[in-house]
């Protein structure tokens, strides 16, 4: 895609080609600045700027009226101008252009009322006419700092003993592997069955205004038909590449964890929630602690 400026005959544009999709904190982001003209033209400036934000914008509404608030942080913007005024020849003229990504930055990722972007915006500078301007996101791709990895176990009691017992094999799931779940319900308990969720919550902040946002990215119910009842039942919940990742920045966070809900009658219902983070780590089988030698903590 390019932008295209049309006045009378004469058609002008303006595109950004990089060289490789996603990046990663350090490496170099380059690609060429390329301006099309069927007839020469001057301009007065051509420069290409790379910048890394978060940003949010939270919709507030009041009966027949909303306002929008919007906020943002930059993490670091640079400029690289490629010379002064000049005439640019009909035809096509390529700007080679080089930019180095900071070390520790955060994934690229886009949320319902937050994002972490990083772009670049190419102008061309026209006196008495319209600037060519025309702006793309780079996609970086961070991975994610090893953490201690640890299984999660919940329960939840009635009348002194347990009737949901639920564990999380590995809370630091690359995304790409399943999060493995297992759980338990008691023999004697009515209900109606059981849901299991990978759930993300987005927490994002605006000039004072904070918006929370969750959503479902798997759900798995199986009826009580299909239960084994005081039986362990492992399950997996698959994950993906264009799912969320977890993460803290300075204006918007996401938190990922998994839901597990009995569904019984007369709106009784109980539920499990055990946090889990999402990101990019090394995959499970490349990683000291295989699952041959995972031991699951609940008997």
């Amino acid at each position: 895609m390019f932008c295209i400026a049309r006045e009378g005959m004469r058609l002008r544009s303006v595109e950004i080609i990089t060289t490789k999709s996603p990046y990663s904190g350090g490496e170099s982001v380059e690609g060429l600045v390329i301006v099309r003209c069927s007839r020469d033209f001057k301009y007065n400036a051509i420069h290409l700027t790379f910048a890394g934000r978060e940003r949010t914008e939270i919709v507030v509404s009041a009966g027949e009226y909303s306002t929008t608030y919007k906020d943002e942080r930059v993490y670091f913007t640079t400029r690289q101008r490629f010379g002064g005024e000049g005439v640019i020849p009909a035809g096509e003229t390529r700007f080679p252009f080089a930019f180095t990504l900071p070390e520790n930055i955060l994934s690229s990722y886009s949320g319902k009322c937050g994002w972490v972007e990083y772009t670049l915006r190419a102008v061309v500078e026209i006196s008495k006419a319209i600037d060519l301007k025309k702006q793309i996101a780079i996609r970086v791709k961070q991975p994610t700092k090893e953490a201690t990895s640890q299984s999660q176990t919940e329960s939840v009691e009635r009348d002194g003993r347990s009737i949901l017992d639920a564990e999380i094999h590995d809370d630091c799931v690359c995304l790409g592997d399943p999060v493995i779940v297992r759980f338990r319900v008691s023999e004697d308990l009515k209900m109606r069955g059981i849901r299991v969720e990978l759930r993300t919550e987005e927490d994002a902040i605006a000039k004072r205004q904070k918006s929370t946002k969750t959503r479902t990215l798997v759900s798995l119910a199986i009826p009580q038909s299909e239960l084994a009842r005081d039986l362990w039942t492992e399950l997996e919940l698959k994950t993906n590449d264009s799912m969320p990742l977890s993460f803290e920045g300075q204006i918007v966070s996401n938190r990922s964890s998994v839901k597990l809900t009995l569904d019984i009658p007369w709106a009784r219902d109980k539920w499990i929630v055990m946090p889990v983070k999402l990101g990019y780590y090394a995959p499970l089988s490349e990683r000291d602690t295989t699952t041959s030698d995972f031991q699951w903590r609940l008997k």
